[in-house]
């Protein structure tokens, strides 16, 4: 199986360390890049819950870039924050997909023409691929969390993973 390359957000780090799955991105993924600022949004706090996991995850198992300073960032960085503007700018420059999950962000991606993923399908890529048992549980640890999902899209992952209730 072809694995895809992607540069990571901060929101999904977030998301799978708060649930304790940040290894998942290893099975999915191929390669896992990280924007300086999206390791600076993610770690600089290191109180945060899942910062210092994220830190080490990070170190081992994922590529840091520079920020970057390119049109695609300067276009992006208007209406999304540091974090998303530099993961799309570095996607492009790496001709490669972005985990994203805010709204503006995927939305921006999906015009861009970048491949886009979400840390709902690397849950469900993860189970299709026997790295993960039950999606449910992660979900409702990362809604624990505070990480917002809508009901919607927690419902059809769930679907999906044939773990309907």
């Amino acid at each position: 199986m072809n694995r895809p390359v992607v540069v990571s957000d901060s929101g999904p780090l977030i998301a799978l360390a708060g649930c304790g799955q940040l290894e998942l991105l290893v099975a999915v993924f191929d390669v896992l890049h990280v924007p300086q600022k999206v390791l600076d949004e993610t770690t600089a706090d290191r109180s945060r819950p899942g910062a210092v996991d994220i830190a080490a995850f990070v170190q081992n198992r994922a590529q840091v870039h520079a920020d970057r300073d390119d049109a695609v960032y300067a276009a992006a960085v208007g209406h999304l924050d540091e974090g998303e503007a530099q993961a799309l700018s570095l996607a492009h420059a790496l001709s490669c997909g972005v985990l994203m999950d805010e709204r503006r962000g995927r939305q921006t991606a999906t015009r861009q023409g970048v491949p886009l993923f979400g840390v709902l399908g690397v849950l469900l890529q993860a189970k299709r691929i026997g790295k993960l048992e039950r999606v449910a549980p992660a979900l409702e640890r990362m809604q624990a969390n505070g990480y917002r999902i809508s009901q919607a899209l927690i419902d059809q992952a769930l679907r999906l993973a044939g773990e309907t209730r």
